[in-house]
């Protein structure tokens, strides 16, 4: 039924009657207010009355508390009373707290002179008080006045009490002090106090009463007001009350029952409450028109729920797949409880997937579910298009790389083949639906109903959702695959060297602490053995990383061999290896190291090159050595390190004597640290004389010489600490530093109106190798302002041999910055005639080892007759160190030596005893009178 309700306004009666009803609201409320507001008034006047007439009363009862205090004190001379007649002068001023509750009866409550009977509050004076009660200012200005009488009295009064204090017990003077306080005098003070007050009192009375009787008439009149709107409220809502019934068609609780009714769902025709003819407009009319709508959609909920249910179980099919998605530990699994949802929940006659290979273009089937299922094992399937078997649902969706929906089989063309499978079985829909795995298809989603138009677009939708799940799944589990491979490979790196397989330091050191656990609970023995290849470095810098990493693989495999079962060999990195060796003494390990460096010592073929190495092996045994692993590693690599320095290929075992020089090594690194902040370096200059040219005899230059004392050790010689300042690479900063210091003594010299000299500075193999060497000594002789010409750097011939090619090229370096060069210790080496030709060297020192025994031993003399004469041909010069004797010195000069320098003339000094040398310039009778 059809119901013609109009849609006009609601009428405007009933809107003005409703704005009607707000503004009489609005009115009462306004009147109510009103009311609250003159009785709060009332409240006020009455408030401030009390409080200016508490007020006034505390002014006229503090004269008097005084008046009684002094009287009291007067009569009785207790110092109490004194001290209370000043306590109320000073609260009433303001110079002490007043006491809370102050205008209640307070003084006559003090019986202990020592407490007070209320807590003390704000110090605030009584006149600040009066003038902030609001009020008049007649009214102020008399209690003005009545303050000023009463500070008037107080001076009567305190004459008394300096009387009474003064006079003690002097009968004259107690009768001279009561006159004083009740004479006729004080009386007329008296009462200049209180008119004021009195005055004040009737003025306050006459105001607020006044006040309170107006604001009173006020609140009546807002009474009355609130009271005739608040029934013009009444009678407009039940006006209003009327309309609204005509406005709804019927009343409120059938209204209600209406509403119910329809929230029910009970959409049964004719309406219980009719509609009547008047009120075709109102609420009731709309609710009977929403009822017959409402029926309409209950019948298309009922059409639709069939096809909600079949969607449902579709639903239902796909949280099934979500499910096996979570719970399936591989795509075996995974695939089977796909096909087995879509058939038992999602209504399918058959599912089913497979797998392509891209080769042969065949789809093997590896899971299904449902009716017919030996048919997937029958019947071959592929998406060649060239096979009968090629043309089906899952080859149609191959080619299209796209899902493939057959709603009825009799209206699709496919392969007569397809078509007897689809009658035999009862199929009458089907689809299938491309999966794909990393960009490509890698197989398919297929299912059959035997249902046409099984495959609806909520359908579809719902199996798409499915088949990108499932293509989901699948790269979780190549994920998952491919985080177990990289979890696999983290395990591997943190355990092994990725160059040569062997463990590295971290299992190193787990299988190290195991043993020794092992050991010790066994009172067995443990070796530990260190092996670093000789001169590896030469490898990797002539032939390549990649041979010497080619020859650290096969040393590996090498290594392995050599073990027993049980033991262990790791790679620390670079070209270190340590043995584990479990259950091994000093014999057995012996053994082992004769093994590893026999292995070692048979050529490696690494690519085109036959490559030969040695190696120099360092031993520590547990428990003579250490029983833990850091001091048996630390042991190991001492002795490793002896085995170096004696000259490689070779094993050794750890002895007290390596651990003593270690510590004592250790100690020189950590003292040299902090050696030059401390102030503990200083530079000492051995004289260099002429032997020959135009001023024989003179001081033609200086050796500049470090020394080192420290308050730990004393003076430590420069044999032991120069290496390991080498070793520790602090040689760089105090290399400069000793530089530094001897070309600003050379300034000074010179300075000082000295003879010019050249000043000789020792260079280590690592300063020549700083490739900031020339930048380095052009900088500190530009800052120190010292010519080049000055300076001469001296340079092992070792050093100088070690790289010929580099030493040439950071001599030419030098030589063009003008700074000269000079090859010290000159004949321990093994120089040619060749580099000494390209050296840009000036100057040959020979060697003291050869000075040493020149005038007894002949070979001595024909060597350093030998370096002279070739210096000579080469356009050298010589000098000649550690000159000690006359004999030595006499041969020298026979010889034609150009220089020397040694004890026979002076030891090293320092620059201020240097300094008396140079002002000599040459030797005057004995050069020993200088030693």
């Amino acid at each position: 039924m059809k119901l013609p309700v109009s849609r006009q306004p609601a009428p405007k009666q009933f809107v003005s009657i409703l704005w009607a009803c707000f503004g009489a609201l609005f009115i009462v409320t306004v009147a109510f207010l009103l009311y609250v507001w003159t009785e709060k008034r009332i409240d006020h006047a009455n408030q401030q009355r009390y409080a200016s007439r508490t007020l006034i009363e505390e002014l006229r009862q503090s004269s008097d508390d005084l008046t009684r205090m002094a009287r009291s004190y007067v009569v009785t001379g207790d110092p109490q009373y004194r001290r209370q007649y000043q306590e109320v002068l000073d609260i009433r001023d303001g110079r002490v707290p007043r006491p809370q509750g102050y205008d209640n009866v307070y003084w006559d409550l003090v019986v202990d002179p020592a407490k007070r009977p209320r807590q003390p509050g704000a110090a605030v004076p009584l006149i600040d008080l009066l003038r902030q009660a609001g009020f008049t200012p007649g009214e102020l200005r008399l209690l003005t006045q009545a303050k000023d009488e009463s500070d008037r009295l107080t001076g009567i009064e305190n004459k008394a009490l300096a009387m009474r204090d003064f006079g003690g017990d002097d009968p004259d003077a107690l009768a001279a002090a009561r006159a004083m306080l009740y004479d006729a005098s004080y009386h007329r003070a008296k009462a200049a106090i209180m008119l004021p007050i009195a005055q004040v009192t009737e003025s306050v009375e006459r105001r607020t009463l006044h006040a309170v009787e107006n604001t009173a008439l006020q609140a009546n009149g807002a009474r009355l007001g609130f009271i005739l709107f608040a029934l013009v409220l009444v009678t407009l809502l039940w006006r209003a009350k009327r309309r609204l019934d005509a406005t709804l068609g019927c009343s409120v609780d059938q209204l209600q029952q209406e509403i119910l009714r329809l929230g029910r769902g009970d959409m049964s025709e004719p309406p219980p409450v009719p509609v009547p003819d008047n009120a075709r407009d109102s609420v009731l009319a709309w609710l009977a028109e929403s009822r017959h709508r409402l029926a309409s959609v209950a019948q298309e909920r009922t059409d639709a729920l069939a096809r909600a249910q079949r969607l449902g179980k579709l639903y239902a099919a796909l949280s099934q797949c979500n499910q096996a998605i979570v719970r399936s530990r591989d795509e075996q699994e995974l695939f089977a409880s796909v096909c087995d949802a879509v058939v038992s929940h999602g209504g399918m006659s058959l599912a089913w997937v497979g797998v392509l290979d891209p080769d042969s273009l065949r789809v093997t089937p590896v899971a299904g579910a449902g009716d017919h299922i030996d048919y997937l094992n029958q019947q071959p399937i592929s998406v060649d298009p060239a096979l009968p078997e090629g043309r089906g649902p899952a080859a149609a969706a191959y080619r299209d790389d796209a899902p493939f929906w057959c709603q009825d089989f009799g209206q699709v063309p496919l392969s007569p083949l397809w078509r007897q499978h689809s009658e035999r079985c009862g199929w009458r829909a089907a689809m299938s639906i491309p999966l794909h795995r990393h960009g490509a298809i890698t197989g398919f989603f297929s299912a059959y109903s035997t249902a046409a138009d099984a495959f609806d677009p909520e359908v579809q939708a719902l199996f798409s959702e499915m088949a990108s799940d499932i293509e989901f799944a699948l790269k979780n589990f190549d994920r998952e695959r491919q985080r177990e491979q990289t979890d696999e490979r983290i395990q591997y790196l943190a355990h092994f060297d990725t160059l040569t397989g062997l463990p590295n330091r971290a299992q190193l050191q787990e299988h190290t602490l195991r043993a020794l656990d092992q050991a010790r609970a066994q009172g067995a023995p443990l070796a530990l053995m260190m092996l670093d290849l000789d001169h590896f470095k030469d490898i990797n810098d002539s032939l390549g990383h990649s041979v010497g990493d080619g020859l650290l693989c096969k040393l590996a495999k090498r290594l392995r061999q050599g073990l027993r079962d049980g033991d262990m060999v790791a790679r620390l990195g670079g070209d270190e290896f340590i043995f584990v060796l479990q259950g091994a003494g000093a014999q057995e390990a012996t053994e082992a190291a004769r093994k590893i460096m026999e292995l070692i010592a048979q050529p490696f073929r690494v690519g085109m090159h036959d490559l030969k190495v040695t190696a120099s092996v360092g031993i520590a045994l547990c428990p003579d050595d250490g029983d833990d692993m850091e001091n048996l590693l630390q042991r190991a690599d001492a002795a490793m390190y002896q085995v170096k320095r004696a000259g490689r290929h070779d094993y050794r075992f750890f002895t007290a004597a390596m651990h003593q020089r270690a510590a004592r090594h250790l100690q020189l690194v950590n003292l040299l640290r902090y050696a030059i902040e401390r102030g503990q370096l200083r530079v000492v200059y051995q004289p260099q004389v002429a032997l020959r040219g135009p001023h024989p005899q003179r001081i033609v230059g200086a050796e500049a010489l470090l020394r080192w004392t420290t308050p730990e050790l004393g003076d430590i010689s420069p044999v032991e600490f120069i290496p390991a300042a080498e070793d520790s690479g602090l040689i760089l900063p105090i290399g400069a530093w000793v530089l530094r210091q001897a070309v600003r003594q050379a300034r000074a010299w010179l300075d000082a109106g000295l003879p010019p000299l050249v000043m000789a500075v020792n260079l280590s193999a690592t300063q020549f190798r700083d490739t900031e060497l020339p930048e380095l000594v052009s900088q500190i002789l530009l800052e120190e302002g010292l010519p080049p010409e000055y300076l001469e750097l001296e340079l092992t011939e070792g050093v100088a041999l070690h790289d010929p090619q580099g030493a040439i090229t950071m001599m030419n370096h030098l030589h063009e910055r003008g700074i000269r060069m000079s090859i010290d210790d000159f004949g321990t080496g093994y120089s040619s005639l060749s580099h000494l030709k390209k050296f840009k060297v000036y100057k040959l020192k020979i060697d003291k080892s050869f000075v040493r025994d020149i005038s007894t031993d002949a070979e001595d003399k024909a060597i350093v007759s030998a370096i002279i004469n070739m210096a000579r041909s080469l356009g050298l010069k010589t000098i000649a160190e550690g000159v000690e004797t006359a004999e030595q010195l006499a041969f020298l000069r026979q010889q034609d030596c150009d220089e020397m320098q040694g004890f026979y003339f002076s030891k090293p000094v320092d620059a201020e005893e240097f300094r008396g040398l140079l002002a000599d310039h040459a030797f005057h009778g004995s050069p020993r009178a200088r030693g």
